[in-house]
């Protein structure tokens, strides 16, 4: 689950700059299509690197948080939880669990750009922008993540 949070919440905190950077840098130079390429590309590829490893950190705060309730509200005993916890764990878990991230994050990333790039109006623009954007990737994300579990599954 944690892999399926992650990209709502780094689309939200990111979009709004994404937009106004895009923007801004269009604007700015006569070489703006070449500008735009390198500011897209380092969105990019920050977005595939960074969003699984956020992934792997929220799976392991929430591995620890599953140790918190089953240690101290089910006095279950520490050994029997992480043997257990590991023991379910199979290769194919983390294949997956660090596949969707990816496609998540290049979705966040290619809607965010998508979005700064075809901002006007101004403030009020990037506004409606990133409430727009934020609303498709959520859309894409839910879908891709459909599309992906039945293949993979």
């Amino acid at each position: 689950m944690p892999s399926l949070i992650n990209p709502f919440a780094d689309a939200g905190k990111g979009f709004a700059v994404v937009a106004s950077e895009v923007r801004a840098l269009a604007h700015r130079s006569s070489e703006s299509a070449k500008n735009i390429k390198k500011l897209i590309t380092t969105r990019l590829i920050a977005s595939l690197v960074m969003v699984p490893v956020l992934t792997v950190i929220t799976d392991g705060i929430a591995m620890m948080g599953g140790y918190l309730i089953a240690h101290f509200s089910l006095s279950i005993d520490t050994f029997f939880y992480w043997t257990w916890a590991f023991a379910a764990l199979g290769p194919m878990d983390l294949v997956y669990g660090l596949l969707k991230p990816l496609v998540f994050g290049f979705i966040v990333c290619m809607v965010g750009c998508y979005a700064g790039i075809t901002t006007s109006g101004g403030t009020v623009g990037v506004g409606h922008s990133t409430t727009h954007a934020m609303v498709t990737s959520s859309i894409l994300i839910l879908v891709s993540d459909y599309v992906l579990t039945s293949f993979l599954l």
